[in-house]
């Protein structure tokens, strides 16, 4: 489909035109009927916006063509200076809003080249990540298994002067620009979350209540997880076990600001980003300028990351094949145990969760599980809770009862700090790796991954790939040889696939508790 475009008066009858033609052009892209309907729907609300602001008569320009990636639908319209996404009061906060934005649930304003440009990115239909991936794993064995007849010169020709370079290639790639991303989501997520005063005394409750139930529940794993991952016996008493502990904390304050990215040491990083975040915060509008470019540095450092990991199958299938011609294919038979214990463990919380708000409002199970089948199957089939997002905001106004401003509040904001379930995918390879390697583990090493993989679950980059960063900092922290990475990171593509799509319904009973504590849940709905 080639680019289209069309310059209209925008006026009421011009935005109802407008609104079909968006139709028009988005089914003939191949757009499935619910986005259309929902960017239908935002776009003349917000065109409508730009008509009863002004009071001159408006030429608009609206063009749909390809991105990279993805459809861009465009609407370029004269006059003053006027964003219709700006929050209103009751409204959403800015950094929920960029949120939102950023998974194609609403379109981006900004002021370009003298003309006010409403930006909507539609992700086109092509083949999901997680399938390629899954495709290099399978490519990966075969090939594997049918070396096990080749000379071992020729395996280690080929892996000497091809598949090394290959798995090092990317990971060298990743470690660009993997530091600065975790780095600046931080500091734009502090300075987004706590510059809007709209979010108040709720917003306050909303994330301590998110971070400290990611901290319990991944330490109450982390407990269970202890049993069936023993690993070697341990040397040292209590001493040297509160010394590490100790050691631990301590290292997490660098001695410059340049070693932690040198030494991609992402709890240094982490403790910056922290105490830059929290100075913006403090100084307000001073920092305007400086909090602004943060934001659009995040975007671009972001996009960088999503390109380098379209390279991700590559690697997988590489460094999968080396080591299928050292160890076999006995290792993949040794993921059962962390598969059902993932398994086991999230369906665990989840009916827990289930249970606790089923009686509480008096709602049967068969009927809160229907509810929430829809989100639940997003996020299992594509092991994304970006994607199931605004799914999962649409049940929470239309079938729980939730307050839609707090929905669309909470919603994007429990996906990234709600991750106690989702910090099992790190326990858990932790863990397998440790006993792998035959490791000497005690109770400091198990209290460090505890703090370590609730750290990470929180700082997951949203991208393809983002897990495969914070594993190489989670060998790192916990002393597991880098050799370990693929192996870590096959086992994490699939725990990723069981805990996401637990994930997304914890949010949900979540939202429905913390919902009714403030005032905010509709009962009558969540029963009916």
């Amino acid at each position: 489909m080639k680019t289209k475009m069309m310059t209209i008066l925008l006026d009421r009858r011009g935005v109802d035109t407008l609104s079909e033609t968006i139709r028009n052009w988005l089914e003939d892209a191949g757009i499935g009927h619910k986005d259309i309907l929902r960017i239908r729907l935002a776009m003349e609300e917000l065109l409508v916006k730009v008509h009863e602001h002004s009071d001159d008569d408006i030429q608009a320009e609206l063009r749909l063509g390809r991105g990279v990636g993805d459809w861009q639908l465009r609407v370029r319209y004269d006059g003053s200076r006027f964003d219709p996404t700006a929050p209103q009061e009751s409204d959403i906060d800015a950094w929920t809003a960029d949120l939102l934005a950023r998974t194609g649930v609403m379109p981006v304003w900004r002021w370009r080249s003298g003309r006010n440009e409403l930006l909507f990115r539609i992700p086109s239909k092509k083949r999901r990540p997680e399938l390629i991936t899954l495709g290099s794993v399978v490519a990966a064995i075969a090939i594997g298994m049918l070396g096990q007849f080749l000379p071992e010169a020729v395996k280690s020709g080929i892996s000497d002067n091809l598949l090394i370079f290959l798995s090092s290639a990317f990971l060298h790639l990743l470690g660009i620009f993997i530091g600065l991303m975790i780095f600046l989501s931080i500091v734009t997520g502090i300075c987004g979350i706590g510059s809007s005063s709209q979010l108040g005394r709720i917003g306050k409750l909303m994330i301590s209540r998110f971070l400290l139930s990611t901290f319990l529940t991944c330490g109450v794993l982390v407990f269970v997880v202890r049993f069936f991952f023993s690993g070697a016996a341990a040397g040292g008493g209590e001493g040297s076990q509160f010394h590490a502990i100790l050691k631990m904390v301590f290292n997490i304050i660098p001695s410059n600001p340049v070693q932690p990215f040198l030494e991609g040491n992402t709890l240094q990083i982490v403790f910056l980003a922290a105490i830059v975040g929290i100075v913006l915060l403090i100084m307000g509008s001073q920092t305007e300028g400086i909090r602004s470019l943060a934001f659009q540095a995040e975007a671009l450092i972001r996009r960088c990351v999503t390109g380098v990991c379209i390279l991700l199958p590559i690697y997988i299938f590489s460094s999968l094949v080396m080591l299928f011609w050292q160890s076999g294919a006995g290792l993949l038979l040794q993921f059962w145990k962390p598969l059902v214990l993932a398994a086991c463990l999230c369906f665990a919380l989840l009916v827990g969760y289930i249970l606790v708000v089923c009686q509480k409002y008096k709602v049967r199970p068969s009927l809160l599980i229907h509810k929430m089948i829809p989100s639940f199957l997003i996020a299992l089939t594509t092991s994304s809770s970006a994607i199931a997002l605004p799914t999962s905001m649409e049940i929470n106004e239309t079938k729980l009862g939730i307050e839609p401003s707090f929905s669309r509040t909470a919603s994007p904001i429990a996906t990234i700090l709600f991750a106690g379930g989702f910090s099992l995918v790190y326990v858990l390879a932790g863990a397998f790796l440790a006993k792998y390697y035959g490791l000497a583990v005690d109770v400091s090493w198990w209290i460090i991954l505890w703090f370590v993989s609730s750290l990470l679950a929180m700082s997951t980059p949203p991208v393809a790939g983002g897990m495969i960063s914070c594993l190489s900092i989670l060998l790192l922290q916990m002393l597991i040889p880098q050799e370990g990475l693929v192996i870590g990171a096959t086992l994490m593509m699939f725990l990723d696939y069981i805990c996401t799509a637990t994930r997304i319904p914890l949010v949900h009973c979540e939202l429905i508790l913390q919902a009714d504590r403030l005032g905010l849940l509709d009962e009558e709905m969540l029963r009916r």
